[in-house]
């Protein structure tokens, strides 16, 4: 009777411990199909979670206004009212822009607003944060786009070049219409705002408040971005219906 007892006891405290082992079997596989399937993160989100990443230096990174050097030459859109022979404006570094825009993609007014916000088309431009050029770019982000001497980032060609292809990404990962073709009412979707701020404040931040970020600083970037846009749009369909 007594060993009939110890046996009954031990199959008793034998079963929660069994059900405990099946339960955490089969958490485990539910656990293991769930990772095999999630998703791989993009190369942006990577960056961000990865510190040891190029760019991770940058992604929660608000840019200050770019400093100028004294005497230099700042371009202001509002001042000009002559067009240059043929029609084209004179504005700074116009055709380098134009072409790297359509070679890239990126709607021309886009990349011309953010030339304007970024550096008043000063090719010497530069932050005390480090950023360069005239659209600001800062070494780490261009060395992650592929650029292998970032000394060359004060020629407005390579800026420019390389410039563009940090905003066509930026597009791609928030934004929600094509970057070749932005209209003013895509300017003010959330996607595209978010898209704007991450230029400005690094792409970590945008995801992290998962809009635009509430940093005085990003917020007037975006305001100003997007009202630059509507001028050049307003300029450039105004030269195209002159030719």
């Amino acid at each position: 009777m007594k060993t009939f007892l110890i046996l009954l006891t031990a199959l008793v405290l034998a079963a929660p411990a069994r059900a405990q082992a099946e339960s955490f079997s089969q958490l485990s596989d539910s656990l293991g199909a769930e990772a095999m399937s999630a998703p791989e993160p993009s190369a942006a989100q990577a960056a961000v979670e990865d510190p040891s990443a190029q760019t991770a230096g940058v992604d929660f990174l608000v840019r200050p206004d770019a400093q100028h050097e004294p005497g230099a030459e700042l371009f202001s859109p509002w001042r000009m009212s002559e067009k240059a022979a043929g029609g084209a404006p004179k504005i700074p570094y116009f055709a380098i822009a134009k072409a790297e825009a359509k070679e890239q993609g990126v709607d021309l007014a886009l990349v011309l607003a953010v030339i304007q916000k970024e550096s008043s088309f000063d090719p010497k431009a530069h932050s005390s944060v480090g950023a360069k050029g005239l659209m600001q770019l800062m070494p780490e982000t261009a060395t992650w786009l592929g650029l292998k001497d970032t000394s060359q980032l004060f020629s407005p060609a390579v800026n420019i070049k390389y410039g563009v292809k940090y905003l066509k990404f930026l597009w791609n990962e928030f934004a929600e219409t094509a970057a070749a073709d932005i209209s003013g009412p895509d300017m003010n979707t959330k996607a595209s705002q978010m898209a704007i701020a991450a230029y400005n404040a690094g792409q970590g931040n945008v995801r992290k408040y998962n809009g635009v970020p509430p940093f005085k600083e990003t917020r007037n970037y975006v305001t100003k971005v997007t009202q630059y846009f509507g001028y050049y749009e307003d300029l450039l369909l105004e030269l195209a219906a002159g030719h």
